[in-house]
């Protein structure tokens, strides 16, 4: 079987998929496999590029590091998947996918209709990250590990509804394998 993915994301995007051919491969599957990754990225910004690339193909805003636009990355290969994800700070506020989580759904579903549309949850700071140390959370983010995981948990839970999407439950996952006392 061979599976084509095209991943928008950020580091977190990079983190999850830096193993992804090795674990296809040992499947017996072939993976084609691209990535359209900004370090630190929210989903505004890929929204933004690819809104300025619909708006002028000339503007250099509409086009990744590596010159290319999301509109011809979806039409560049018969892609089977195509995963979005939130930059990790932002993840637990749903407000922060508004309205650029429909606005990349709707290019998704416009350049390659055949592509499932993912949402690729992200995962809480490890516990004794310094945002929840209380001196480095800034107003209005979560304190705790527990609270991240909650708000993004639920967050992309309620985007995938909106857009009836799925969604990859890496955050579930991470935060249960935390979780285990065992």
């Amino acid at each position: 079987k061979h599976v084509r993915v095209l991943t928008i994301g950020n580091s977190f995007t990079r983190n999850a998929t830096r193993f992804l051919g090795e674990v296809t491969e040992s499947a017996g599957c072939q993976l084609t496999h691209q990535m359209l990754s900004i370090g630190g990225s929210p989903l505004e910004l890929h929204a933004s590029k690819a809104l300025a690339f619909e708006q002028d193909p000339t503007d250099s805003h509409g086009r990744y590091a590596h010159g290319e636009s999301l509109q011809e990355a979806l039409q560049s290969v018969e892609w089977d998947f195509v995963t979005i994800q939130q930059q990790s700070i932002k993840s637990h506020d749903i407000e922060t996918y508004r309205p650029y989580a429909r606005q990349l759904a709707d290019i998704v579903h416009r350049y390659a209709p055949q592509a499932s549309l993912l949402f690729h949850q992200t995962w809480a700071y490890r516990i004794d990250d310094p945002r929840f140390t209380g001196a480095g959370t800034s107003a209005g983010e979560p304190t705790t590990q527990e609270a991240m995981y909650r708000g993004l948990s639920e967050a992309y839970r309620v985007i995938t509804a909106e857009l009836s999407a799925r969604r990859i439950p890496v955050g579930d996952a991470f935060w249960i394998a935390d979780n285990d006392p065992t």
